[in-house]
């Protein structure tokens, strides 16, 4: 299963970013976490108009991760 996570960044400042975290995962494969990534970016403008979507990552949930 896999967890979609999206970096924004503002507009104004692309040193200001946060990491978004879907809340309508996990997905059963990568392309759908992908697909889901590109979905966020699409829809971003609407929630969070000052930011743009810069990179994502699909996380398999085997895989650690250090925060």
């Amino acid at each position: 299963m896999f967890e979609t996570f999206v970096l924004v960044c503002m507009l104004k400042d692309p040193t200001m970013c946060h990491t978004l975290q879907d809340t309508e995962g996990p997905y059963k494969t990568e392309q759908q976490c992908q697909v889901r990534a590109y979905e966020i970016a699409m829809e971003l403008p609407e929630y969070m108009p000052e930011y743009i979507a810069t990179k994502y990552k699909c996380i398999d949930d085997n895989e650690k991760v250090d925060i």
